[in-house]
């Protein structure tokens, strides 16, 4: 499935990183994306485009297309928590790929972004029905040539499990990951520590911000007063659980996790993590060895923290470099 000795040189990059000063240490690397990121438009015309879902709830899902006319598979970028199509590492990620001519779409999840207008719940690790509904949308013109998915932390796990339950999909020739949770109850007990605490109320703010957004749509009916979540825990155990059908959020973290289902990925998939990645635990990803699967590829860097990866030498994040080799290898 995956050319030895492209892995090889992609192996050799990985273990050679550095971090750039003076992005050091993963925290660093994390935000750094946050204070140089200068928005600049993305070249050609950009379609928006609308996604009917199917389950009756009348909800609909949004994306940005941009098509450069060149041909060749369309790429989906799939965003975080608390993220949207306009997040930077996606505009990023597009406009990387729009300038190699590549097709792009930029999706919000369900209750995301432009979505949070048309759609009356917000989005979840397991929520691949709304994926599947779109890729279904798609008009054949766009995905002639194949589907290639980028998903960026939770966007990440949201592909794993959409990949693990879609099985062998003749539409999608490949997939990428960028520091997604395997193992939800692991991150969660990461991401729950004192030192990401900031980090927790940057999250919780945003997330908020779009429970009061379907509060006063009047799309959300709950007459309850709207509680107030110390921790990311507590949002998925007021919100998150008993709006998708779980017991509480532990019950959640089991059920949505994609490691134990990854053996039922039959995709190509590229996955690069951090070591020091301050929100999720590498410990999962150590451990893909244990499915003996040709189809999966690992990167684990020392540095690069939360989807960061600000390198020596390279004058963008390392994770366009390895979607520009892993697209030019698996997806044409």
């Amino acid at each position: 499935m995956f050319d030895e000795a492209w892995l090889e040189d992609l192996r050799i990059q990985t273990l050679h990183c550095r971090e750039r000063a003076p992005w050091l240490g993963g925290d660093l690397q994390t935000v750094a994306h946050r204070i140089t990121y200068r928005d600049r438009p993305i070249p050609g015309i950009e379609t928006p485009m609308q996604f009917p879902l199917r389950d009756g709830s009348g909800d609909i899902m949004t994306g940005t297309l941009h098509d450069p006319g060149k041909g060749g598979p369309l790429v989906i970028l799939l965003h975080g928590v608390a993220g949207c199509e306009d997040s930077i590492y996606i505009k990023e990620s597009a406009r990387h790929l729009v300038e190699q001519g590549r097709r792009v779409l930029r999706l919000n999840h369900r209750g995301a972004g432009s979505s949070l207008a048309s759609c009356s719940v917000t989005y979840q690790c397991a929520g691949t029905a709304e994926i599947i509904d779109v890729l279904d949308t798609l008009p054949d013109g766009l995905t002639g040539q194949g589907i290639f998915l980028c998903g960026f932390s939770m966007g990440g796990t949201i592909l794993l499990n959409m990949l693990a339950e879609l099985g062998r999909d003749l539409r999608i020739c490949g997939a990428m990951t960028v520091s997604a949770p395997l193992d939800l109850i692991a991150s969660s007990s990461r991401m729950n520590r004192r030192r990401n605490l900031i980090y927790q109320k940057a999250l919780l703010g945003t997330l908020m911000g779009l429970e009061r957004k379907l509060r006063a749509s009047g799309r959300l009916l709950d007459e309850n007063p709207l509680p107030r979540p110390r921790s990311l825990l507590e949002y998925d155990e007021l919100f998150t659980a008993p709006r998708h059908g779980y017991a509480n959020a532990a019950d959640y973290y089991r059920r949505a996790s994609p490691f134990p289902r990854l053996q039922h990925v039959k995709v190509p998939v590229v996955m690069l993590h951090a070591e020091n990645d301050p929100w999720i635990t590498s410990d999962p990803y150590r451990r893909l060895d244990e499915f003996g699967r040709s189809n999966f590829r690992v990167l684990l860097t020392p540095y690069g923290g939360h989807v960061g990866f600000h390198f020596r030498g390279r004058p963008r994040p390392f994770f366009l470099d390895v979607l520009t080799h892993t697209l030019g290898e698996i997806g044409g």
